[in-house]
């Protein structure tokens, strides 16, 4: 009788990516071409890698995704052999995707160029430029490079006396984006006058780091103004295009940075001597003023006297118009107080009522028979005794 062995489709696929995960290597990579590349509720990125004889899907999150990629375009992918449950399909879900070959590597850069262009990235009226006179500077790059040593030499020989921060990082390989990217926000919390990120020459893939989709950004956001000097003259990263100021070399990056003492000293000796130009040119004027005036003391009394004159005959007008006018409102109030004095009133043949609490009577309903009311008259009181009403 034959021993059957039976497990189920889940089982199967289990098993059969447990297999493929322990007998793939990570560090290897397919490379092929793109073909049908797509990408689903704006998650999920898939393509065809192939070659003149077979085809493989490729499956990713499309965060995962650092490099534009595009049908035609020649990839190398990183990634696990699997079996998706679900599907019951064969693909490699990658994990990491690079260009194959410097050509793709200049294809794919053009693009991400292209992408970060239309974006505004490159503007350059959101461009800063340098304080004048830094004092504290923070350096990304390594400690180690010629670069660095080119910069902190040019530095004191043009002025000298800053403080300059090292963030030590890697300036070429997989692990050197990241390291950068980490500088550049570590940076963010000093207070620092100038970011400056330099590196030596290499060849194009040794300054790839520097046309990190990342590295670009990370410089794009920076609140401190940024000067950033990679390779030759001839090579402009997009870390450069980005940066608020470019320099072609390291030592050129030094001089854009601070100003040569010696041209610092020549123009301030050249306002001292303006300076002193127009001191002496006032001086000359005021005293050619003085001089005049003492040769002839006739003229300037004379003017003098008559200036005073002028205001003295305006200050006597002024003054008797406000006199006048004033007279007039006092002479206007003082019959209007007069008119209102009870004691003018009496003298024309009234009197004042009052009762026996001493207050005024207006009206007969105030009054009883019998009741004693003093009157008050022009020249005295009288009392008196209600009789009728």
């Amino acid at each position: 009788m034959i021993d059957e062995r039976f497990c189920s489709v889940s089982d199967f696929v289990q098993t059969m990516n447990a297999v493929l995960g322990e007998s793939w290597d990570m560090s290897y990579a397919v490379e092929g071409e793109v073909s049908g590349y797509r990408v689903s509720r704006g998650q999920w990125v898939s393509f065809d890698l192939k070659d003149e004889d077979a085809l493989i899907n490729i499956f990713l999150p499309v965060w995962n995704l650092q490099i534009p990629v595009e049908d035609g375009m020649r990839v190398r992918v990183y990634g696990k052999p699997r079996i998706y449950p679900k599907f019951g399909k064969f693909s490699l879900s990658a994990e990491r995707i690079v260009p194959a070959g410097e050509g793709e590597l200049k294809k794919a850069l053009q693009a991400l160029r292209a992408c970060l262009e239309s974006e505004g990235l490159f503007d350059p009226s959101r461009k800063r430029e340098l304080p004048r006179f830094p004092e504290r500077v923070a350096f990304i790059g390594s400690k180690e490079s010629a670069a660095y040593g080119d910069f902190v030499r040019i530095l004191g020989e043009r002025w000298g006396g800053m403080t300059i921060d090292v963030y030590h990082v890697l300036v070429q390989g997989e692990r050197a984006p990241k390291q950068i990217i980490s500088a550049i926000h570590s940076a963010q919390e000093g207070t620092y006058d100038a970011l400056v990120m330099s590196r030596g020459g290499g060849s194009f893939e040794d300054l790839m780091a520097f046309n990190d989709e990342g590295v670009a950004r990370a410089i794009h956001a920076s609140k401190i103004p940024t000067l950033v000097a990679i390779g030759h003259e001839r090579d402009v990263t997009l870390a450069e295009e980005v940066a608020d100021v470019r320099a072609s070399t390291p030592t050129d990056c030094a001089r854009r940075l601070v100003l040569d003492r010696r041209d610092v000293l020549y123009e301030l000796q050249v306002a001292g001597d303006t300076i002193d130009r127009a001191i002496l040119s006032m001086v000359e004027k005021k005293k050619g003023l003085l001089t005049r005036a003492v040769s002839a003391p006739s003229v300037w009394l004379r003017t003098h006297q008559m200036n005073v004159k002028h205001l003295a005959t305006r200050t006597t007008l002024a003054f008797e118009q406000w006199f006048g006018s004033f007279t007039d409102r006092l002479e206007i109030i003082s019959r209007m107080m007069t008119s209102f004095d009870p004691k003018a009133v009496l003298k024309r043949g009234y009197s004042i009522i009052r009762g026996e609490d001493g207050k005024g009577v207006s009206s007969t309903r105030d009054l009883r028979l019998l009741q004693k009311v003093t009157l008050t008259l022009a020249d005295g009181d009288a009392e008196g005794t209600i009789t009728k009403i």
